[in-house]
């Protein structure tokens, strides 16, 4: 993926949606508050709601041989609370790497401005064993984040940021095993959202993310390898259902 592709596609993207949000129709009540993923708001008491979508990754060429887009398939889940709480979940898998988070949010809104923080405890679990390897990996890691979001009526644009803990990984390679039991600051991401009303009350997730990380969970298997950060660019994709 050419970042200042992506970047000229966001802009124009951009500047698209937020003309097609302009637009009204006579008695549409429709509010994006009431049906978005990522935007900032408290969500219904007991409700559930969840979105499934893809993210196009490129590793930088030195982590892996040939550089190459890699599609990432995500479910993510939101449970309302009480008291302006809920609960988080997201599930995302590449097949030979899978990453599950669950964590608590508590969120602000402000007329059209919204806040939300929260701590998310996730579980990586990869093995690869084709191809003459024979790895696997487990770990634990945590990612406390904060998101600021506006909207307007039928679109909502949202900014957010997480740091990542790595708690503790084991890691195989054949017989050879290699145990981290203490927590290190892995890195940071830093995403854009833009949820659109596409028809009714169907809404589409456009998100750009900057993983600078030493450990970009995905690329598991190089994990032992490598000891410096690196910038890994996502460009994702969700219907919410």
């Amino acid at each position: 993926m050419n970042l200042r592709f992506t970047f000229f596609f966001m802009v124009m993207l951009c500047g698209t949606l937020m003309l097609s949000a302009q637009k009204t129709v006579p008695n549409d009540t429709f509010d994006i508050k009431n049906h978005t993923m990522q935007f900032p708001r408290p969500h219904k008491l007991w409700g559930f709601k969840i979105s499934a979508g893809l993210s196009m990754v490129q590793p930088p060429k030195d982590l892996l041989e040939n550089s190459y887009q890699a599609p990432l398939v995500n479910i993510h889940m939101i449970f309302g609370l009480p008291w302006n709480l809920s609960l988080e979940s997201n599930v995302t898998t590449l097949v030979v790497s899978n990453q599950l988070t669950l964590g608590p949010r508590f969120t602000y809104l402000y007329k059209n401005f919204g806040v939300k923080a929260g701590w998310d405890f996730a579980f990586i679990y990869g093995q690869l064993r084709q191809a003459g390897f024979d790895n696997s990996l487990a770990g634990w890691a945590s990612y406390p984040n904060l998101s600021v979001g506006y909207k307007l009526r039928k679109m909502s644009f949202t900014l957010k940021g997480e740091l990542m803990i790595v708690t503790r990984s084991t890691s195989k390679t054949g017989e050879n095993e290699i145990y981290r039991p203490t927590n290190f600051f892995n890195g940071g991401t830093l995403a854009f959202y833009i949820e659109q009303r596409i028809h009714k009350n169907k809404v589409f997730v456009i998100g750009i993310k900057d993983n600078y990380e030493k450990f970009y969970w995905p690329t598991w298997m190089i994990f032992t390898t490598f000891n410096r950060y690196y910038h890994v660019p996502e460009l994702s994709f969700a219907w919410i259902l």
